[in-house]
């Protein structure tokens, strides 16, 4: 999770979505019903018994992981006015107003990324946008008749607002003086975790979803990453295992949590042993990506090697975040795992997060496939390796995309695939299940495989009351 941030087809839906504007009402609304691309209600299927790739978010990692805005400026009178017409206008027929003739306008979504250009259509254009959006200007320059604004844009009031994308204004003084909007640009912001998530709101979202269980993989190892390190690097990863350990005992029929760690620190070893016997967790979390990993250096390689012979002398599962920051990741780095640091845990489920790439999307088949064809060849390292698909299917992949994990699905069997919904803050386990099983081309049979595995690690079928019903 997080450790880079998000071609796809157009669904047919999509075609209507005017604006950004209009995009930033999705990623605003509520997470409860399915996306716009699960066509297939949750209620009506198989519901996964757990989710395999779930976290929690200590205040700690908050802060660690936020996305900050700039510092917000004092814009001159002339300048600000534009912007804050630039507001009211939004959603009626008086856009053109604040325009050039020329103005030249990005139409934007999460489907849409097109240049219009004259007064009258951009006039279209911002009647259709939805109201409510407040700019916040972050930077600016005037020279002569020429301007720029670079704002944030934020929904909602108070502590519930939040940044949803960022505008560049290019604006130009006209004849009789007034300064106008020549041309318009924006990108969305990916959805940010702003408040620390617990485990009552965890169990809430599997509740809601008919979800029993969850693995809760700590996110220690962001403190380790060597963008984060610091002084207190280690004091700062035994306080967030600690803080997930805690977390995930208040719900032990519910949550199962596994700790986090650097494979390649010196301290990796003996912080995995203490999460064992001190805090009671049961399985371990490697992100080789967020902790700087190279696969392909022999002393990563041999430290790798220890981490996982400790995992498993201690019978401690694996997730593995198998991406590393390599931009030639692909083949190469899936056979060294394969080869040389698999056979060191041959007793534990070994779980490879994300088909063996990240989040959101799937876009890492070259290191997915010497995995699948490992399994599928029957080769005897494989024999407790699992795949999960957290964030790997969203509304926007391609039908080609689709057949292709459904085709990796089938070639290392649907009893090693694992359903899991990483955690998003645009979306639920239960919108993640709807997606699935709304675009990927598998069997009601298969569906119902994936949602049944249990892997033996998790707690015994007792749970509280008020649990969802199976």
């Amino acid at each position: 999770m997080y450790s880079s941030r998000r071609t796809a087809h157009r669904p047919a839906a999509a075609r209507a979505v005017p604006s950004v504007l209009l995009a930033l009402a999705a990623c605003s609304a509520s997470t409860g019903g399915p996306s716009a691309g699960s066509p297939v209600p949750v209620s009506t299927v198989a519901v996964p018994f757990a989710d395999y790739h779930q976290h929690l978010m200590s205040p700690g990692l908050v802060e660690l992981w936020s996305d900050p805005v700039l510092p917000t400026v004092e814009l001159p009178e002339a300048l600000d006015r534009v912007l804050r017409t630039r507001e009211r206008v939004a959603g009626t027929s008086a856009g053109g107003e604040i325009y050039t003739e020329d103005a030249q306008v990005v139409e934007l979504s999460p489907w849409v990324a097109n240049w219009i250009r004259g007064r009258s259509a951009v006039e279209d254009l911002v009647s259709r946008v939805r109201p409510g959006a407040r700019f916040v200007p972050n930077g600016y320059g005037i020279e002569g008749s020429s301007a720029w604004i670079a704002t944030t844009v934020f929904r909602g009031d108070g502590p519930s607002a939040r940044a949803v994308a960022n505008f560049l204004f290019v604006l130009r003084r006209t004849a009789d003086g007034t300064w106008r909007i020549a041309a318009e640009s924006a990108s969305l912001k990916p959805p940010s975790i702003t408040a620390p998530v617990i485990a009552e709101q965890l169990v809430a979202r599997l509740d809601e979803a008919g979800i029993r269980q969850a693995v809760v993989l700590s996110g220690a190892y962001g403190f380790a990453s060597d963008s984060s390190a610091g002084p207190d690097e280690h004091a700062r990863v035994r306080a967030e295992n600690d803080w997930t350990a805690a977390q995930v005992a208040s719900y032990p029929e519910r949550l199962v949590g596994f700790c986090g760690v650097n494979p390649i620190r010196d301290y990796a070893v003996a912080e995995l042993e203490r999460c064992a016997s001190a805090l009671h967790l049961r399985g371990l979390k490697l992100h080789l990506g967020n902790s700087g990993v190279d696969v392909r250096n022999p002393a990563h390689v041999e430290q790798l090697r220890h981490v996982f012979r400790t995992a498993n002398r201690l019978r401690l599962p694996i997730t593995i975040h198998l991406r590393t920051p390599d931009p030639t990741y692909g083949r190469e780095h899936s056979l060294i795992f394969l080869e040389q640091i698999l056979p060191e845990a041959p007793d534990v489920p070994v779980q490879v997060a994300h088909l063996a790439g990240t989040s959101p999307g799937y876009s890492s088949d070259e290191a997915m496939a010497p995995l699948a064809e490992a399994v599928a060849a029957g080769d005897p390292r494989t024999r407790s390796l699992y795949f999960d698909l957290a964030g790997n299917v969203t509304p926007t992949i391609s039908a080609e995309t689709a057949q292709l994990i459904a085709r990796r699905i089938r070639q290392v069997g649907t009893e090693r695939i694992l359903f899991g919904s990483d955690l998003d803050p645009a979306s639920s386990p239960r919108r993640e299940w709807g997606t699935f099983r709304g675009m990927i081309p598998l069997t009601d049979t298969e569906f119902r495989t994936i949602a049944d595995n249990r892997l033996p690690y998790l707690p015994p079928g007792r749970f509280r009351t008020g649990s969802p019903p199976r």
